[in-house]
């Protein structure tokens, strides 16, 4: 089970006003400004009022936020908790006041039409209110020769907003290349959202070539993408749609009704901006509200970490799965909130300098606190999903040109694909996606392949497969076959295949010695030990010997086994391969025995 995680910002308390945690009820004046009488001023003015007037309608609360924050950040207090927070609809007062606000600032846009400000302002209170369509529209209509890189951010803020994640990544692309160096590099460069390796390989690009700048960057963002199956790279798009807000916001009043800062900048892209809005109460009653801001609740990290940029061909799953205790950063993806590991099989068959993988997909049940207990979870209704085919892909990412290599398919959730790839480094993705339930699974590695010489055996991966009355025959037909997950039920059968490749050159004998033990020692087996009264458990084993191939190719072996004797839980299967004048090489498979369900 994954925890979800919820982003809780509340301010610091602080004597004075500008880093005060309460947000006090103040009177409808407007904001006094250096420039009142222009049109940026009155702009200012009537978004200061707006932010001032909605926060007496944000809902009340007496949950409570006190405590130990989990992290602080310059005057704020952050909590990552699942809870049953859940977004309120909108005051429909705060609904009315918006399109005032919108109605002035669209108003005041033809006086100055150049302003950046003003427009940043109307697309952001229309993306606010959930009209992305409207607020592309706006967006579009900036003047581009006057500030391009402005324009082209605002029209990426709106398309990734719509979903539409290449063009937003098309947006974006022209946006930084429009940029002055140094706000470039904030934007690319996420050092504050990564762990702390992650932040010294990011750190050390300062003084790296461009090739290495952008191979690092490159594959950061492949990393972080949450899944392949989908077009485009919405968690890249995502941290420059948080960088346009966060720019937009600059010079804005706050719903914290504290100015805005380097805090708030991070906070916001790193975790996203607040979803919904609470007030709590002071302590005394002279103390003035306090605002509390909430993140995505279905909000993970998926950047990846130090190691996996350092050598992603060298990763295991355990450190691709998208979810911490104490986050860097929080995304949650809109087409997917539930993305979850899969417990699959993965089995790599080497063939010279290719080689070809097997993969079992399955989507995982939805195991997360919110839907065991049945806490609402509006983000997860089908909406504009709702009638589209589930699907599943397997994915190759060089890690060192980043292309990707697929095959994919439709209508099913569960199944196996193969897939080719070339020697080199790469990393591994099998993904299961239910569009209408908005929920996917996914299961990611690190896989080196070097061509090795003739006539030097090479052992596949172990594939488990259900037993037949006919061996099997092929790759295709193995993968049909294919377990979902390593595990069988108590009393059942199983069979494995496997190949041989390097071999066929000259006439020899093959000997394969297989042994299955189990991993973790049963109840009265520790307790035996612990007296002394038993012994280890001894491993089943298999010894066979077989002529070699008669010519070079991948030799392919089927073998079932009746395990009827095998109590539950978790065993492993080796297979050792054995020929004159060679080293022995060894394959393991790890497997559960599943108790028969009552």
């Amino acid at each position: 089970m994954l925890p979800l995680l919820t982003l809780t910002l509340v301010v610091l308390w602080a004597p004075t006003p500008s880093s005060a945690q309460a947000v006090s009820e103040p009177g409808d004046t407007a904001v006094v400004t250096e420039d009142a009488d222009d049109v940026r001023g009155a702009a200012r003015a009537a978004q200061g009022r707006y932010e001032r007037r909605r926060a007496r309608h944000f809902p009340r609360t007496l949950r409570g936020s006190g405590g130990p924050c989990d992290e602080t950040v310059g005057r704020f207090c952050t909590w990552y908790g699942e809870g049953n927070w859940v977004p309120e609809p909108e005051a429909p007062e705060i609904a009315e006041l918006r399109t005032a606000l919108l109605v002035e600032l669209d108003t005041l846009q033809p006086h100055a039409p150049g302003d950046p400000w003003i427009l940043g302002q109307r697309v952001w209170y229309r993306a606010e209110r959930g009209d992305w369509d409207e607020a592309l529209d706006v967006a579009r209509t900036c003047p581009a020769p006057q500030r391009a890189w402005w324009c082209a951010a605002l029209d990426g803020f709106a398309l990734h907003g719509l979903e539409r994640f290449p063009e937003a990544e098309r947006a974006f692309a022209a946006a930084l290349w429009e940029m002055d160096l140094e706000r470039a590099w904030s934007w690319r460069v996420p050092e504050r959202a990564v762990d702390g390796e992650g932040r010294d390989v990011l750190t050390a690009l300062r003084s790296a070539t461009t090739d290495s700048v952008e191979l690092v960057l490159d594959r950061l963002w492949a990393l972080a993408d949450p899944l392949y199956l989908i077009d485009g790279n919405d968690r890249k798009t995502a941290h420059f749609a948080r960088w346009t807000v966060a720019t937009l916001r600059e010079d804005a009043r706050t719903p914290y009704g504290i100015p805005w800062g380097g805090d708030l900048e991070e906070l916001l892209v790193r975790h996203g901006w607040e979803l919904g809005w609470e007030r709590e109460p002071g302590v005394r009653i002279t103390d003035r509200d306090r605002v509390i801001g909430h993140k995505h609740p279905a909000g993970r990290d998926f950047l990846p970490g130090g190691a996996a940029l350092r050598a992603p061909a060298r990763t295991e799953p355990a450190d691709h799965v998208p979810t911490r205790v104490r986050p860097r950063s929080l995304y949650a993806p809109p087409y997917a909130p539930v993305l979850l590991p899969m417990d699959v099989q993965v089995a790599v068959f080497p063939r010279g300098r290719a080689f070809r993988v097997v993969a079992t997909h399955d989507l995982p049940r939805d195991t997360t606190r919110r839907a065991r207990e049945d806490i609402p979870r509006p983000w997860m209704e089908p909406g504009n999903q709702a009638g589209l085919a589930d699907r599943a892909g397997l994915f190759l990412l060089d890690a060192v040109t980043g292309e990707v290599t697929a095959r994919t398919t439709q209508d099913t959730t569960v199944g196996a694909l193969v897939l080719e790839g070339a020697e080199g480094e790469h990393v591994l993705s099998v993904e299961s996606w239910s569009p209408e339930q908005r929920r996917a699974g996914r299961l990611r590695l690190g896989i080196t392949h070097v061509e090795i010489p003739d006539d030097i055996p090479v052992l596949s991966d172990i594939l488990l497969v259900a037993p037949g009355e006919e061996p099997v025959e092929g790759l295709e037909e193995a993968a049909g076959r294919a377990l979902t997950a390593p595990a069988i039920q108590e009393g059942a059968s199983v069979g494995i295949v496997w190949e041989v490749t390097g071999l066929g050159f000259r006439r020899e004998t093959l000997t394969f010695d297989l042994t299955i033990e189990r991993t973790d020692p049963g109840l009265l087996q520790r307790v035996g030990s612990f007296l002394g009264l038993a012994d280890p458990d001894r491993p089943l084993a298999l010894q066979w010997e077989e002529a070699g191939p008669d010519e070079p190719g991948p030799m392919l072996r089927h073998l079932d086994l009746d395990l009827p004797e095998l109590d539950p839980g978790q065993y492993e299967i080796r297979l050792e391969l054995r020929t004159a004048g060679r080293d022995p090489v060894t394959r393991s498979r790890a497997f559960d025995v599943r108790p028969t369900p009552r």
